[in-house]
């Protein structure tokens, strides 16, 4: 049976998935009451601590995605914020940096702010950091790199729920027909089998020299490969649509390591000291994600170069594309200042602007932030270590008010 006519049958089976998992997604029992609270700039905690220049380039990448979705209008929580205003809004701030006026003061002037809370309390987003990591990596695999980073497989079928519907989610289901099935793509150590079996199904991009790189890049999405004097960028193609299983949580679950010791160099010194049991451990995460080259990267799901301590990953069924939030934490103590930061993190409250420009799929709910940190080793030190709750504040231009929004 030819491939196309695969796709055809397993695209008509799918439909009552489609439907079930639309009602799974519709009918879920809410958490608590998620509600915004107007508040005045002098509450906003946390002076700014970021260089102007991120946030200019931010706000043209947001501009240029609210354009091209040509909407009236966006929502956030089933509130309409009228798409034009929202532009508007963000060139008029954007014009006032670029002329010297400080943040705050160009925030008051431009924007009224509303806090999302739930059940009336604060601090409840939690915000974590993603980075692109930098691997070696080699063409041809050799005695010294082994582990194959896969393309797309010829059978991996994608399905996106809206092609259905308008009024469904967002949502791109992964898998592979089987007779007249439309079944779930195999799991992570199946793909690593079905490879040795069936190579020409699993194009190769390049290798890496460990398992531990590979589930780096996995974890990351994308990354910088070096092929000798070559860089290479790489990025998220497709999954096998299955749950991630964090190897982090298997160790503390464990006791292999304790809290303060989670981030990521203390997960590959353990990994690439046990190898037979990381290889079991890694098993149990049955979530594999394959790549595709980039000319240029990191590159955000709204197909934009992301901006280091500005753009960050929200739940996109929640959040619209570009809009401007505002988040204050305490920043992890550390040696090292990313070079977009503009004062020193160490033991104080940063204040961040920050806009939606990408997703993840650990990234779900009103109160979950992944904040882009940088590229390279020291970026990947400060993601592994940004686990925080927060306050979350939405910025909404003031001449576009949408109705009962503080109710």
């Amino acid at each position: 049976m030819k491939r196309k006519h695969l796709i055809l049958t397993g695209s008509l089976v799918l439909c009552v998935g489609l439907w079930a998992l639309f009602f799974t997604c519709t009918h879920t029992e809410k958490k608590g009451a998620v509600e915004f609270k107007e508040i005045s700039l002098a509450e906003l905690p946390a002076l700014s601590c970021q260089k102007v220049s991120g946030i200019i380039k931010a706000i043209d990448i947001s501009v240029s995605i609210l354009e091209k979705g040509k909407k009236d209008h966006v929502s956030i929580l089933n509130k309409k914020i009228d798409t034009k205003a929202l532009v508007n809004g963000l060139l008029s701030l954007k014009e006032r940096l670029k002329e010297g006026q400080g943040l705050m003061t160009a925030i008051k002037d431009l924007f009224f702010i509303y806090e999302l809370v739930e059940n009336g309390k604060r601090n409840r987003l939690l915000v974590t950091g993603y980075y692109q990591p930098e691997l070696q990596g080699s063409i041809n695999r050799d005695d010294m790199f082994t582990v194959p980073v896969l393309s797309r497989p010829l059978d991996l079928i994608g399905a996106r729920l809206k092609d259905f519907g308008k009024d469904l989610p967002g949502v791109t289901l992964w898998g592979r027909v089987e007779g007249q099935r439309f079944l779930p793509y195999y799991e992570r150590k199946e793909i690593q089998h079905r490879f040795k079996e069936l190579p020409e199904l699993y194009p190769v991009l390049c290798w890496l020299r460990s398992q531990v790189d590979l589930l780096e890049l996995q974890i990351q999405g994308s990354g910088i490969v070096k092929l000798g004097s070559e860089r290479r960028f790489i990025h998220y193609a497709a999954s096998n649509g299955l749950p991630y299983t964090s190897l982090g949580k298997l160790l503390l679950k464990k006791g292999i390591l304790s809290p303060g010791d989670l981030d990521w160099p203390s997960i590959r010194r353990w990994a690439e000291t046990h190898p037979e049991k990381f290889d079991k451990l890694l098993a149990r995460n049955k979530r594999y994600v394959f790549f595709k080259w980039e000319r240029q990267g990191p590159v955000g799901c709204f197909g934009h170069v992301l901006v280091p301590g500005v753009s960050a990953a929200f739940d996109r069924r929640i959040f619209p594309a570009g809009i401007p939030l505002w988040v204050s934490f305490v920043f992890p103590e550390t040696r090292y200042k990313p070079e977009w930061m503009a004062c020193s993190p160490s033991k104080r409250c940063v204040g961040l602007f920050v806009v939606n420009h990408d997703t993840g799929s650990a990234i779900t709910g009103p109160f979950r932030m992944d904040l882009y940190i940088g590229t390279g080793q020291i970026a990947g030190m400060l993601a592994g270590k940004l686990k925080h709750r927060a306050r979350m504040f939405v910025l909404i231009p003031k001449n576009s008010i949408p109705d009962n929004l503080g109710e």
